[in-house]
């Protein structure tokens, strides 16, 4: 085992175990196995961050109750037209509550970026879907200049697959546990208006020949309801 990996093991054991339920509604029909390797690699970082997520699939139909404390929902699509290009996915976040529980994420798009990379998909599938759970977690937007929520994923980056390049860091693993367990994330209350939303987008190497995504800004406000 590497000094990287054997770090990661023992801060994995070492820190909190909170749980977290993740609703994942699948619209494209991927395959379980592909699945429980992407539940596996998100698992892993959210685990070195004192997380455990419980996935929970959707009804086919969708995910048509509301979230309640602690869970939150991915979506599995695939990018449309009105999608932001050179993006993995997206958070919907209320930018002014700092709360979010909806995000979802691009499977043709990961596909693609596997394909190019030569990177394992559902491995790739599991690094974006934790990404965007930091950011509802967190209920914010930016992204960090190194570690797993950085704006941009480089070919290079994604083929050497050091394991700090796809963990959270130590802040913001301390403020995923706080606010898990002071229950911030807990949208069920009466009076909460999601007034301002912004979207968080991850970024696709695939826009350019080693390097793409955006200028690392990545948000917009986005008025409530509106799908990409």
């Amino acid at each position: 085992m590497s000094i990287a990996l054997a770090s990661l093991a023992v801060t994995t054991s070492l820190v909190a175990n909170l749980p977290l339920v993740v609703r994942t509604y699948d619209a494209v029909g991927v395959s379980p196995r592909t699945l429980e390797q992407a539940h596996a690699s998100a698992a892993l970082a959210l685990a070195a961050a004192g997380i455990r997520p419980i996935w929970r699939p959707c009804h086919a139909a969708g995910c048509i109750s509301r979230p309640k404390a602690h869970e939150l929902e991915i979506r599995i699509v695939n990018a449309t037209g009105l999608s932001q290009r050179g993006s993995l996915g997206f958070a919907t976040v209320d930018i002014v509550q700092h709360v979010g529980t909806l995000a979802t994420v691009y499977i043709d798009r990961v596909d693609e970026l596997a394909i190019h990379t030569g990177v394992d998909r559902g491995a790739l599938l599991g690094r974006a879907i934790a990404h965007e759970i930091g950011h509802l977690i967190l209920g914010s937007t930016n992204h960090a200049q190194f570690g797993l929520m950085r704006a941009t994923w480089t070919a290079q980056e994604l083929r050497r697959s050091l394991p700090l390049d796809w963990m959270f860091s130590a802040r913001e693993s301390a403020e995923m546990r706080r606010r898990l367990s002071e229950d911030v994330l807990d949208l069920g209350h009466e009076g909460l208006l999601l007034s301002s939303v912004a979207v968080a987008r991850l970024g696709d190497p695939l826009s350019r020949e080693e390097e793409g995504g955006h200028d690392g800004v990545g948000e917009r406000e986005r008025p409530r309801g509106r799908q990409p």
